[in-house]
């Protein structure tokens, strides 16, 4: 992050805008979209990335600090993704890279959805961190 930092500074004029889209430090959550409740079945732990979150946020607070850039407005919001079945899941699992899904939440999904029409969404829900800043 401080080389993106510094090469974004180089290269935007005074007052151009850098924009910082990430997933926030929160787990991914999964649920299971029923037609009448959505049901919190568990997280993805994804706290092995933890270190590279906070050493970004260092990055850009010592960016700040410098007075390289100024915050001009920083909000999160929740990225979903809809899955069909639990083969789905097993693909989405296979495409992590440093988080884990714990195998309850596969066992808790088999067990609500035993014997039912295809009636449900299985939603993984993330928060994500979008900022603007501009160059000072």
């Amino acid at each position: 992050m401080v080389h993106a930092l510094s090469e974004a500074r180089r290269v935007l004029q005074p007052g151009g805008r850098l924009i910082d889209l990430r997933p926030s430090m929160l787990n991914r959550r999964v649920e299971l979209a029923l037609p009448d409740a959505t049901l919190f079945v568990g997280e993805i732990d994804s706290s092995s990335t933890w270190p590279d979150h906070i050493a970004a946020n260092e990055a850009l607070d010592a960016a700040l600090l410098a007075g390289a850039f100024g915050l001009e407005h920083m909000t999160t919001f929740a990225y979903v993704q809809d899955l069909d079945a639990l083969a789905d899941l097993r693909e989405f699992e296979a495409g992590l890279r440093r988080s884990l899904m714990p195998d309850s939440i596969f066992e808790q999904i088999a067990a609500l959805t035993a014997g039912r029409p295809a009636d449900y969404i299985i939603r993984i829900r993330r928060e994500m961190l979008v900022a603007r800043y501009r160059r000072l």
